[in-house]
């Protein structure tokens, strides 16, 4: 996992839901256009239909869990899950 520099929302970051029926899922970005963020995680939104969100509506780490794209979904979700697994036992 590498740390990202910049404050914006870049694609590989992982992103929390703020808001919605999905609030507190995980995502990874795939993408940014403007205001809106895409987000997949690898099993119920995939790389190929992205979740359509406002970038105020998540919460961005400012680290990497993707740093090439393209992968695969399989790839996505594991990297997710490593990542939830670590931040939940680190933050008790």
């Amino acid at each position: 996992m590498r740390t990202v520099n910049r404050m914006d929302y870049q694609p590989g970051c992982p992103a929390r839901s703020l808001a919605g029926h999905d609030k507190d899922q995980y995502y990874v970005i795939v993408s940014v256009d403007g205001d809106w963020v895409f987000l997949a995680d690898g099993r119920r939104r995939c790389q190929e239909k992205p979740k359509k969100k406002n970038k105020k509506h998540i919460q961005a780490a400012h680290c990497l869990v993707v740093e090439r794209f393209p992968v695969t979904d399989d790839e996505i979700y594991t990297r997710l899950r490593d990542y939830v697994k670590c931040r939940e036992q680190n933050h008790g």
